[in-house]
């Protein structure tokens, strides 16, 4: 006697059927934490108390230092950092290629980043600690101004003291930053060093202790020391 398929009887139906709306669930509440964390849904930034806008990053083409004409421009180790303008706080645009000669630290953070709450702290020690040849660009994403200025001012520092705020406070008020420059979604935090010729020298995908921030500083350096030589 021929045997009925096993997926064809009515409790087998109706087990894939609940299966199925426990995974539309599961799918409806990991997309309502991400609108709640601002990864998706909504645009942030906002208008500063003076009144001005926060505006959208813009790209730009990176200025080339000699040796660099066919070097592409990527997010990989060795590669051109591709250039851009971002508002900070205040509403200032701030480029990027603006800091060649020192050591750029691009790190992306959120409110909604529980890491980030350990490790911003210890990226003010490292800026404190090297104020001449380190640069500490601190992207927002896609929060309001007023949030993500609050937020920094409550951090406690390594010190002992209360809030931290590095030489760039950035917003990406609609991710276009971080999608370009974070290859791995979702990663957060995200550090990019760039060394300072403007090329990325390291990319770390998740927290970083100080130790592994300073020693990305020193290879960063070591990096354009080598390229100089050659």
């Amino acid at each position: 006697m021929s045997q009925k398929n096993s997926s064809s009887r009515p409790g087998s139906l109706r087990q894939r059927l609940v299966a199925l709306g426990g995974l539309v669930v599961i799918v409806g509440v990991a997309v309502a934490i991400l609108v709640a964390a601002g990864v998706i849904g909504g645009e942030g930034g906002g208008t500063t108390s003076t009144g001005v806008r926060i505006e959208r990053v813009e790209f730009v083409d990176p200025p080339r230092a000699e040796g660099q004409e066919g070097l592409a421009v990527g997010i990989e180790e060795g590669e051109l950092a591709p250039d851009f303008v971002i508002s900070d706080f205040e509403g200032a645009r701030r480029r990027l290629s603006d800091f060649r000669g020192k050591v750029v630290y691009l790190n992306f953070w959120a409110t909604w980043c529980t890491p980030c709450l350990f490790e911003l702290p210890e990226i003010q020690e490292l800026q404190d600690r090297n104020p001449t040849n380190v640069v500490v660009v601190a992207v927002n994403r896609r929060e309001s101004l007023n949030k993500a200025e609050s937020w920094l001012r409550g951090l406690p520092r390594t010190d002992g003291g209360k809030g931290v705020s590095f030489a760039v406070n950035g917003l990406d008020p609609n991710d276009s930053l971080y999608e370009r420059y974070v290859r791995l979604k979702p990663a957060m935090p995200v550090s990019v060093f760039i060394n300072p010729q403007g090329e990325i020298s390291a990319v770390y995908n998740g927290a970083i202790r100080l130790p592994q921030m300073e020693g990305a500083v020193n290879e960063a350096l070591a990096s354009t020391s080598a390229a100089s030589t050659e």
